[in-house]
Parts: structure tokens; C-alpha cells; sequence
């Protein structure tokens, strides 16, 4: 036990309190106080819940279990629960300590998760003074404001890639630069894997890649839960099934239209179906253009056009091969390519900076909390 400190249940030094506002109750209900839900802000209406600044809990629903601070004058929907911190015990010491205990964990119910109050309020946790709480705060919130930087800094980088796709080549849907168009399926073989059965995965080996892994990849944070053994990914490679460096893989269900570019040293295989490959042909296309093509808000609209209607978004090989793409002359393309490639040079190192942050953050917690 570290000097000076107290350890005590959870509930001793917060209270929770409820929120009875349901959004359809409110529709016409307008105001400059903000109201907030799971995903965050939802809309302003006419009175508020809290004069001072709280924490916030998602109680019911997606999200279950994740913790923020909310901003005084404001209000929460009822899914989520709001924690009061008694005088012994600071607003933001006890939000960070709520994130390291990891409420989602707790989460009961199969069709509708719920956490409740009652369970992680007999949680026992270190009460330092109030001294050494704000100390505490003070080294967390540093190594917060790097992360949050950081990842401002990424979606900076996102837009300038936008801008520069638009300076150069204008609106895709649009196409008022009146650039030759041709259907994807004229510029690539659009395929997929060939597939993978259960009992051909191992627990280790080369990566097999589902949807949320080729997302993962694109922001180079892949951790892959399945595999294939290699001699399964050599049988492959040798028939032609697996992609060369500049092809392209497209993510065809639930997310559509994420699309990452096969690099020289790549080996992992993906799940049929659900991740299309444009695999080069003779028509020349810069991988970076389509990539950047398939980010650009008007064309993912338009792309969405091909997805079928079901809960579940999905977009076939047979329709993707007919959506219809701008090409810019090859030489222009390059040029782009080689302005991305600038720009991604800086996401990489600022992605190494935010891992940084993330994992000392991480190990801080860890110290203070455990």
C-alpha cells in the first residue's frame, strides 16, 4: 500500500444518477443546452441536468461500459448513467480510473447489454489525497493531449489528401473535367479469394484477414485472431490466388469501399466474399488514385448505390465490376502519387507517435491504478 493511501469501494466515493430523457419525447424540444448519447453530442435542447461537469457511463447498448467527462449546462440520454465524485475524490482521477478498470467487461444481457451500478460501485480502488489525484491527473491528461493531438493531426492529413485530390482532379461523380470513364471491371480483374473452410484454419501460421482486419491494416494497427498454415498460402500463391504488390483489396460487406494496397512484402490471405480484389491488368492505374478515389464522400455516396438493401450493407463482385470510374491521364496520376506518398510518410510517424503515447498512457495507468 502506497503511503498516505486509501483503498475503498467504489460507490464510497461517487454517486450515480439517472436520466429520464427519452429522445423520441424530445424531437420538437430546442435549445442552446447540450444533450449527449453514446456516439456523442445529439442536439441541443431547452434545459439541462447538470450545473458542474460529470462523468458519463454508457449503460445500455453499443458502446456498454465506456466512460467520458461531459461539459457543465448539459445532459445525457437515459442509456447512460451519470457518476458524481464525492468530495474526497477528483472529477478527472476518477475517469481515468473508470476507463482502466474497463467497465465493458462487466456487461450482462444478450440482446440489449446493461451494465449496472450495483456491480462495479463494490469495486475496490486506490484513493490517494487529493494532492496526489491532481498530480496524477495532471501526468494523464499530458499524455492524453498528445494522443488526442495526434490524432487530430491524422485527420488533418486525411483532408489534405482530399484537397489535393480534388485540385487535381475535381469531383469523380461529377467528372466536370470531363475525364475519360470506364466501368472498374474494364480497368481490373474485380475477384475475390478463393475460400478458406474452418478446418483449413490454424493458430498460427500466415494471417487470414476478415473485414474489421483489412481495416485495422489500412491504419496499421492489424493484430489478425485467425491463420492458414504456410504451406496452405504456397499452394495458393503458386496457382495465382494471392495478390501482387499494387493490387487492391476492397472491403465488400458491412463497411464498403475501405481499400488497401498490397505492398511488396505483404503475406496474409482474406476472406472470400467479403473482401474483393482489383487485381492489375494492362490498363495502367495508379493504386493511389483509387485508393484516394474511394474516400472521396460523393463516390462512396454513389458507390452505395451498388450495395444491396439488406441490415447488413453488401456490395457484390458482379456490381462492383460495373461502377464507373474517371480516368485522368497516367502522368497526372503519378504526380498525385507522389504527393501521397509525402503525406503518408508524415501519418506513419505520426501514428508511431500516437502508439507511443497510447502505450505509455497505458503503463502510467497501469502504475497508478493497479
Amino acid at each position: 500500500m502506497r503511503h498516505n493511501w486509501e483503498y475503498k469501494k467504489l460507490g464510497d466515493v461517487c454517486d450515480k444518477g439517472s436520466s429520464n430523457i427519452s429522445l423520441n419525447k424530445i424531437e420538437d424540444n430546442t435549445g442552446k443546452y447540450a444533450l449527449f448519447g453514446a456516439s456523442g453530442y445529439v442536439k441541443g435542447i431547452d434545459f439541462y441536468h447538470n450545473e458542474t461537469p460529470y462523468i458519463g457511463i454508457v449503460k445500455d447498448g453499443s458502446g456498454c461500459g465506456r466512460v467520458n467527462i461531459y461539459p457543465a449546462k448539459s445532459s445525457l440520454v437515459g442509456t447512460m448513467q451519470y457518476i458524481y465524485p464525492k468530495p474526497n475524490c477528483n472529477l478527472k482521477f476518477l475517469m481515468y480510473l473508470l476507463q482502466k478498470m474497463d467497465l465493458s467487461s462487466l456487461v450482462s444481457g444478450s440482446a440489449i447489454p446493461h451494465i449496472y451500478f450495483k456491480d462495479y460501485s463494490k469495486y475496490i480502488i486506490p484513493v490517494p489525497p487529493l494532492s496526489t489525484q491532481q498530480s496524477i491527473v495532471s501526468e494523464l491528461d499530458t499524455l492524453s493531449g498528445i494522443i488526442a493531438e495526434c490524432k487530430e493531426t491524422l485527420k488533418d492529413y486525411d483532408a489534405l489528401e482530399q484537397s489535393i485530390f480534388y485540385d487535381m482532379f475535381g469531383d469523380p461523380v461529377k467528372n466536370e473535367k470531363g475525364w475519360e470513364v470506364k466501368k472498374l471491371g474494364e480497368c481490373f480483374k474485380v475477384t475475390s479469394s478463393k475460400r478458406i473452410y474452418m478446418e483449413e484454419l490454424t493458430d498460427c501460421g500466415i494471417p487470414f484477414l476478415k473485414v474489421a482486419d483489412i481495416n485495422n491494416l489500412i491504419n496499421e494497427k492489424c493484430t489478425p485472431t485467425s491463420f492458414i498454415s504456410n504451406d496452405k498460402y504456397q499452394e495458393l500463391k503458386s496457382n495465382g490466388h494471392v495478390p501482387s504488390p499494387n493490387d487492391l483489396l476492397v472491403t465488400a460487406r458491412g463497411t464498403i469501399g475501405k481499400v488497401y494496397i498490397i505492398q511488396e512484402n505483404d503475406a496474409f490471405y482474406f476472406q472470400d466474399g467479403m473482401i474483393t480484389w482489383l487485381k492489375q491488368g494492362r490498363y495502367k492505374i495508379e493504386p493511389k488514385y483509387i485508393k484516394d478515389l474511394f474516400q472521396v464522400p460523393n463516390f462512396l455516396e454513389y458507390l452505395g448505390q451498388f450495395s444491396n438493401n439488406s441490415t447488413v450493407a453488401f456490395l457484390s463482385i458482379a456490381k462492383l465490376a460495373t461502377v464507373n470510374i474517371p480516368i485522368p491521364p497516367l502522368p497526372l496520376q503519378q504526380s498525385f502519387a507522389t504527393k501521397i506518398e509525402a503525406i503518408e510518410q508524415m501519418k506513419a510517424e505520426t501514428r508511431e507517435a500516437l502508439q507511443e503515447a497510447e502505450t505509455l498512457l497505458q503503463a502510467r495507468m497501469d502504475y497508478w491504478f493497479n
